[in-house]
């Protein structure tokens, strides 16, 4: 017999996704400084970046059926993990990047078991080489990308391995070309340096993070929790998905985890890194969120939105402690 508990109302419903839609699109334009509503030409861009990621998060759920039944839980999760994080309100690198790594998870599914999926592996590494140039440390995914393409997406030929070099130093080649016509290379500098002095596991950088009043602490300690419990289910549970829905959750979960390990290297980063693992995260989380139906899990989800809703007002200005 299924079970409709509130959780499931929730997660099944279509309604949750516009709502939550509305209430992040009220935040973003919140100035928690001034405790008003305004915006700006950057706050205006990084709302059309969100949009434009939110989309692409929209339309990969539905096209590679991530999800066993008819919700929008994932799109759902993404919206709120953005709209509480007032760094994201403004433009930055990582509205750069987040659209870019977005777009290149779509694009690498489509190469599920092609026999010559070049142009595919081509533009997948094009946008993840583009992610990089905003945030330079997310060159590590590079060997990750690949080990997805021969294990899971079964797509990775000879022509794919070279097409996929190519697509990634593309944009570095089109910023040297640039700064050797434009005879300014700061912005080249910048990307090198970027890559070269980075911090890792530096004791001072955590003790922000370590702090528990620090709003991006407890969010940190929320998607933790809530990312760990979505991979812990789906991996005890991996059976009752499709074999190809399987390999795709399987990229999520270690796109998760390489990402909580980068934020963990470099806190002094969080502002950056933080969406990328909230763009993995946010699939394991309503993966588990949707598919439970116990009355444990519907207790555990009402307490989740209990603590989003305070991390919400709080991160926002609206409440203090």
């Amino acid at each position: 017999m299924r079970n409709n508990r509130f959780q499931n109302h929730v997660s099944e419903s279509t309604v949750t996704l516009p709502l939550c839609m509305a209430t992040g699109a009220l935040a973003w334009f919140w100035n928690g400084s001034t405790q008003a509503f305004g915006c700006n030409l950057s706050t205006i861009v990084a709302f059309a970046l969100a949009a434009l990621s939110t989309y692409i998060v929209i339309e990969t759920a539905n096209v590679f059926a991530l999800l066993r039944i008819r919700s929008s839980m994932i799109a759902t999760v993404w919206v709120l993990c953005i709209s509480m994080m007032p760094s994201l309100h403004s433009f930055s690198e990582a509205w750069v990047a987040i659209p870019a790594l977005a777009g290149s998870y779509y694009i690498m599914f489509l190469t599920y078991q092609q026999h010559e999926p070049v142009i595919h592996v081509f533009h997948t590494f094009l946008l993840l080489g583009i992610a990089s140039l905003a945030i330079p440390q997310l060159l590590v995914f590079t060997p990750l990308y690949y080990w997805y393409l021969l294990v899971f997406l079964r797509s990775l030929t000879w022509r794919g391995l070279w097409a996929g070099l190519v697509g990634l130093t593309l944009p570095m080649c089109f910023v040297v070309g640039w700064s050797i016509v434009s005879d300014d290379y700061s912005f080249l500098w910048s990307r090198i340096e970027c890559l070269i002095h980075t911090d890792l596991f530096v004791a001072a950088h955590y003790g922000r993070m370590l702090s528990y009043r620090e709003p991006q602490a407890l969010g940190f300690a929320l998607m933790s929790l809530l990312a760990l419990t979505g991979i812990v289910h789906y991996l005890r549970n991996y059976y009752n998905d499709k074999i190809r829905t399987r390999m795709f959750l399987y990229i999520y979960v270690m796109q998760t985890v390489a990402s909580w390990l980068l934020v963990v290297a470099m806190p002094d980063r969080y502002s950056l890194l933080a969406p990328v693992l909230m763009l993995g995260a946010s699939t394991m989380i309503a993966h588990f969120f949707a598919l439970t139906r116990s009355i444990l899990s519907n207790l555990f989800f009402c307490l989740t939105l209990i603590l989003t809703l305070m991390l919400f007002t709080l991160n926002l200005g609206i409440w203090t402690f």
